[in-house]
């Protein structure tokens, strides 16, 4: 009886003996660290115009609340104070060849000196032909009158809408008008001056029809 006894535990002592090395057989395997992965997403889209007012300090509009209010502002006398970006120039053409007539003159204004052509506010129907241009400056701020549309007399068009030229000071400090604006002007110095002379002849100025 105690042989057996002695045989058992010997066959328990062996076994445990066995689970023991089996469970420490061989190193124990090393974490190894997974290649970054690389993801292509698209740029986030740009927030830039969120940080640019309706209007500035002065009441002017800028060029994002134009464009943010233009259910309201369309077709309504304003005024915009912005960066020139760029004035149109017409392309010259080589002698001898026949090239594309000029588009009528315009330029272009943005929120910042930076902007973007196709975020910038154009300005149409500024120039005559042969007319002097005025003094301007690209990059430098101007406050421009004018009307908020989508299609302006001389054909321009933008369903972002444009500005057709009213008035501006340019770099001379001198008060650019619009076509429109300047017989406006004459229309109504000439009849001033006929109600003057009307008044020192003691009759009333004639009325046109």
């Amino acid at each position: 009886m105690k042989t057996a006894l002695l045989f058992v535990l010997g066959v328990v002592a062996a076994g445990c003996s066995s689970n023991s090395s089996g469970a420490s057989m061989g190193p124990e395997p090393e974490a190894t660290a997974m290649a970054p992965i690389k993801v292509d997403l698209p740029p986030p889209p740009s927030f830039a115009a969120s940080d640019i007012p309706l209007k500035n300090p002065d009441g002017t509009y800028t060029v994002h609340g134009l464009r943010k209010g233009k259910a309201e502002l369309l077709n309504k006398d304003i005024k915009v104070k912005a960066f020139l970006l760029e004035v149109y120039q017409c392309p010259v053409c080589p002698k001898g060849q026949t090239c594309k007539l000029c588009d009528q003159p315009h330029f272009f204004v943005g929120d910042k000196p930076d902007t973007k052509k196709e975020k910038s506010l154009m300005v149409v129907d500024y120039l005559m032909p042969r007319q002097k241009p005025p003094a301007l400056t690209v990059g430098k701020q101007y406050e421009i009158s004018g009307t908020f549309s989508i299609n302006s007399p001389a054909g321009f068009g933008s369903s972002d809408g444009l500005l057709v030229f009213g008035r501006m000071v340019d770099d001379k400090n001198v008060e650019f008008l619009s076509t429109a604006l300047q017989l406006e002007q004459k229309a109504l110095a000439g009849e001033a001056l006929e109600a003057a002379a009307a008044a020192k002849h003691g009759g009333a100025p004639k009325k046109k029809h």
